[in-house]
Parts: C-alpha cells; sequence; structure tokens
C-alpha cells in the first residue's frame, strides 16, 4: 500500500502539463483529474504523505 501511495506521488510529480493538456484536448477524463491534481498539488500531497505516514 505504502508503495502505491509512493508510486502516485511520483506519477504527479514527474507528470507534464503540456502532455496533460493535450490528452484532455483529446477528450481523456483521467487527464482532466491528473491535471487538476497538477494544477494544485498541494492537498493531494499531504493527503499522499498523510498516506504514507499512516502505513509506514
Amino acid at each position: 500500500l505504502n508503495g502505491l501511495f509512493a508510486m502516485s506521488e511520483m506519477a504527479l510529480v514527474s507528470s507534464r502539463k503540456a502532455r496533460l493538456q493535450k490528452l484532455v484536448d483529446e477528450g481523456d477524463s483521467a487527464a482532466a483529474a491528473a491535471l487538476s491534481l497538477n494544477s494544485e498539488p498541494t492537498r493531494f500531497l499531504s493527503t499522499i504523505q498523510i498516506g504514507i505516514t499512516s502505513v509506514g
């Protein structure tokens, strides 16, 4: 479970906004969610850190 949290964190941090926007423009709803999280990462990353701490 800890690995899943860490993987989610790294995926968000390493994603490129331009690529996500292209996917959103093509109608990808998952990319739209990722772009939303990428635009305001503080809440998501805080939640991930709490999850990592709780599991670890």
